[in-house]
């Protein structure tokens, strides 16, 4: 071993040797771990010493966290780990020293990963993530690969009777809480409208792809052939969670809808729930209901007088199923997010008349050859996605913030003639709040204000796509829309990007605004910068969203299921049960 990689070694060894001491039992020192850390330092919490994700800023809030959660911060057996994935580092640049390792606490085991920076001669911890990894005694088991078919079956009707867990939602999000579930011991059910797994992508618009490589887009316990491209497309994601379903063993009905206002008993913990399933309904009784269905609810579409008189087509991007109609046509596209642009590139680059985009705010706009760098550091080939996924979650996303802000003179400048040429043709581009840039803003706001390009920016700096900015539909005539500024369009088809219903809206309709209002926002962050009741309490004892990309529900399903199987085992008190939920 090379001498500075001794020192580094060293350094993180005598380092974690001061944090596990301060965690003795019965000996525990709060002073003494808030000394470990930076003054601006950060502490990111994933189930180790409560039931949800935290993230701490400072020595007061750090403090001021442990303090309260005394009963569960007991951790021991804390040790260097260098095989997952990473070793013990030293960026010179950064001065930044970055360590994994491993630790139990009474009831589980756990992995964390901290990075150090030196201080007055002592190593002080910039973050510090830890992480529940397994509940004791109730790890991931090994599925049999010798089952029987009957026996397959018998399993699978128990299931289908009995669900301890009901899923709503077949997509990857479903799928990959399901397996994850189905490792985990716990009984679940998925059910999903669609008629086969992966119409949800099979029936989007044609040229639709993933904006990121596809090691970003594993599923869970899986990689992909070598023949899969780097970026995938529509077509085929849906055939992939085809396969899975099928090959992860899970049980899933298709056809099927979960039916409004299922009741929850106290008592018991379960609910009884009416299904459609193909049209017959079905009495199931949960413990718990995961919502696997995005972020959002139904298409929305603006109501706009004269829309009933319009001779030419109107749609959501959600049914737009290829711009081959169009071509020789007027159209236009109100809305500026990803959906928007692919479909005004699909457009423009099919013979359509004219192609003309309607940006309402401000849009992120990325490079392709920005983001995909980041991605390709992040999923390498040589490492397992899970190892990968972990080391993405362990930095907290106010830290993140800040690099990224301290990074945006450098991001603009790399895009520098991009940006340019669209304030130019009349797009209004911002870098996100306080300029963090487009990964912060997913987080903050969703997807909907963001883009990946992948040939968009170039058509509309070459005047093939045109874009007017600040102005709304607000009536149609049979040929023409009108806008706000008083201006009108001929047009043959309108596209609304307008996004979907508030999540708020379709929870209401489903359980009634009581529940709606203790489950909802959903997404976002919160004042810690943790996404809010995503994989953590909804503010209903058994009711979950799972949200997010395809990382984040391979990452944050162990969460979930180690949540739900806590509860199971009895391992969640009624009073901090009372206290997740507010």
């Amino acid at each position: 071993m090379e001498e500075g990689r001794l020192t580094s070694v060293d350094a993180a060894r005598a380092w974690l040797h001061e944090f596990a001491n301060a965690f003795l039992p019965q000996k525990i020192n709060i002073q003494q771990i808030k000394a470990l850390f930076l003054e601006a330092g950060w502490l990111r919490d994933n189930l180790v010493f409560t039931w949800t994700h935290r993230s701490l800023c400072g020595h007061d809030a750090i403090e001021a966290y442990l303090s309260g959660t005394s009963k569960r911060i007991e951790i021991y057996s804390v040790a260097l780990d260098e095989s997952y994935g990473r070793k013990v580092s030293l960026d010179p640049h950064t001065n930044i020293l970055e360590a994994t390792f491993v630790f139990e606490t009474p009831i589980a085991y756990g992995r964390g990963h901290v990075l150090l920076q030196s201080q007055d001669k002592a190593w002080k911890a910039l973050s510090v993530y830890v992480a529940m990894t397994d509940l004791k005694d109730h790890e991931e088991m090994r599925v049999p690969n010798d089952i029987t078919a009957g026996e397959e079956e018998a399993a699978r009707r128990k299931i289908e009777t009995d669900p301890h867990v009901l899923i709503i939602g077949a997509g990857q999000t479903g799928l990959n809480n399901g397996a994850r579930f189905r490792k985990m011991n716990i009984p679940t059910l998925l059910i999903d409208r669609s008629s086969a797994i992966g119409d949800v992508w099979r029936n989007r618009y044609p040229s639709l792809t993933l904006h990121t490589n596809s090691l970003h887009h594993t599923l869970l316990y899986t990689r992909h052939p070598p023949t899969v491209p780097r970026f995938i497309v529509k077509d085929e994601v849906a055939a992939m969670l085809e396969k899975y379903a099928h090959d992860q063993g899970l049980t899933v009905w298709l056809k099927s809808t979960l039916l409004p206002r299922p009741t929850y008993d106290a008592i018991t913990k379960r609910w009884t729930v009416h299904v459609s399933r193909d049209g017959q309904e079905v009495i199931l009784h949960p413990f718990h209901i995961v919502l696997a269905t995005g972020i959002f609810g139904t298409p929305y579409i603006p109501h706009i007088t004269g829309s009933e008189t319009f001779f030419g087509d109107i749609t959501h991007t959600t049914n737009f199923k290829g711009p081959e109609p169009y071509a020789n046509k007027n159209t236009i596209v109100i809305g500026a997010s990803q959906s928007a642009a692919d479909i005004c590139r699909d457009l423009a680059t099919h013979g359509a008349r004219s192609v003309t985009m309607i940006q309402r705010s401000r849009t992120v706009v990325v490079s392709e050859s920005v983001v995909n760098p980041q991605m390709n550091r992040l999923w390498r080939e040589d490492v397992d996605p899970l190892i990968s996924d972990f080391y993405v979650a362990s930095m907290p996303l106010g830290l993140l913030k800040q690099i990224l802000i301290a990074k945006k003179d450098e991001r603009v400048a790399q895009q520098k003639d991009m940006l340019e040429g669209l304030k130019k043709a009349g797009l209004h581009v911002h870098e996100g709040e306080d300029g963090a840039g487009h990964l912060y803003e997913v987080f903050r706001r969703g997807s909907g204000t963001v883009w990946i390009d992948k040939g968009t920016i170039d058509l509309i700096i070459q005047d093939k796509i045109h874009v007017r900015h600040g102005i709304e539909p607000v009536h149609f005539t049979p040929k023409e829309v009108i806008f706000s500024d008083g201006t009108a369009m001929s047009a043959d088809l309108v596209i609304f990007a307008t996004g979907y219903e508030p999540a708020v809206i379709a929870a209401s309709k489903l359980f009634g605004e009581d529940i709606a209002r203790l489950i909802t926002p959903i997404w976002g962050l919160n004042s810690e910068h943790e996404s809010r009741r995503s994989y953590t309490p909804s503010g209903h004892p058994a009711i979950w969203w799972a949200i997010g990309d395809f990382m984040y529900s391979r990452y944050y399903s162990k969460s979930l299921a180690l949540q739900i199987k806590a509860r199971e085992i009895g391992l969640v008190g009624q009073e901090e049960l009372r206290n997740l939920q507010t």
